[in-house]
């Protein structure tokens, strides 16, 4: 808890530096010198009602403040580099305007989230086509994972790609967590169920937990897990929480409890399961990727990354090993791992980095 007070202190106090120059830089537009009691009055002003609204930094707020500081940085640089390259008056004048007004930071930064707002709703199918040794028929698997419903869509849009899905005729559906999360309410959750459950499959649909399916982030949830289960298994959607589902005699289907709360190793989960089955796992968090290839699984789905909804940081994540698999498919040897980007988006209806979907997968024996 002491993370969530200190990391941001930490982040905002130079942010907040900067951000008292940018405000001061911009009232001398207005003939308000730098020094003045006004100037810094009303320059520190603005940068506490930044640091309060971008407190929280993953919210919208520090979002479109650190592009702003972003491109703000990069501005103030090719000003120090270019200006002495400047020859006429007038010229000078207007970009300095610009520069003080920071207009054209502004301007970018609202392309930028415009983008975002129509990149998160424009969800595609992602096809991916696997082959096994194992002595499985040819199937089909479609993935759902972090629709975090209520943020970024409303039932009547997951009804037309409940459609879309159905129309790809999946032998399974595997919803890989964060269906649902702190801000769905419960009259949304069980709304979403009602679309979900009547997808047909031949195998069934399979339910594992994220981490803000829980509803641990919220201290005044809509419902509980509890409701949430019973809601789902009501509607023959099953729950694995660290259990194993076999729905025929050649597959089983292994889902596990989060990682965000305490589970079972993946070798005692799988250490009874038939190794001539394919083994499929669901597992909301791309984790212990080579635990899951040494336990036998086949195929890992995954979501939880959303692809880094915001760029960079799925690219950062990937850089600092934050996390194993950002995005897409890895093989290595007999084990093979899909990491979905997710449906939607978490916190709000904005994605710059990577697209919103939902995963087909076409499972072809070679045996």
């Amino acid at each position: 808890m002491l993370a969530f007070v200190l990391l941001p202190a930490v982040v905002w106090v130079p942010f907040g530096i900067y951000l008292y120059h940018i405000a001061a830089r911009f009232l001398t537009l207005f003939g308000v010198e730098k020094k003045s009691k006004l100037s810094v009055t009303l320059s520190l002003a603005a940068a506490l009602l930044c640091a309060v609204w971008g407190w929280q930094l993953y919210g919208l707020g520090a979002v479109a403040i650190l592009h702003f500081l972003a491109f703000s940085a990069v501005f103030d640089i090719l000003r120090l580099l270019f200006r002495r390259k400047i020859k006429k008056e007038k010229t000078k004048k207007i970009l300095d305007i610009l520069y003080r007004s920071n207009v054209v930071v502004i301007f970018i930064v609202c392309l930028i989230f415009a983008y975002g707002a129509y990149n998160i709703k424009d969800v595609r199918k992602t096809e991916y086509r696997i082959e096994t040794k194992k002595k499985a028929e040819d199937f089909k698997i479609v993935q759902i994972s972090d629709l975090h419903m209520g943020t970024t869509m409303r039932v009547e849009t997951l009804e037309t790609y409940a459609k879309q899905i159905q129309d790809e005729e999946p032998d399974l559906l595997a919803l890989t967590g964060d269906i649902f999360d702190e801000n769905t309410t419960k009259e949304e959750m069980k709304e979403a169920v009602d679309v979900l459950k009547n997808i047909k499959t031949a195998y069934g649909i399979y339910y594992v937990f994220g981490n803000h399916d829980y509803n641990s982030y919220t201290n005044d949830p809509y419902y509980t897990k509890e409701e949430l289960v019973q809601t789902l298994e009501e509607n023959e959607i099953y729950v694995l929480e660290d259990e194993k589902a076999v729905p025929n005699q050649w597959l089983t289907v292994v889902g596990r409890t989060d990682a965000s709360v305490d589970r079972a190793e993946i070798g005692d989960l799988v250490d009874q399961v038939d190794q001539d089955h394919f083994v499929l796992l669901l597992d909301h968090q791309p984790r212990g990727l080579e635990e899951n290839k040494a336990a036998g699984i086949d195929l890992q789905l995954s979501g939880h990354t959303h692809a880094g909804q915001i760029w960079p940081t799925g690219q950062l994540g990937s850089l600092l090993g934050v996390t194993e698999l950002n995005y897409g498919y890895q093989k290595d040897d007999n084990y093979q791992a899909i990491v979905s980007s997710g449906i939607g988006g978490w916190g709000y209806a904005i994605r710059t980095g990577g697209h919103s979907e939902y995963v087909v997968v076409e499972v072809s024996s070679v045996s």
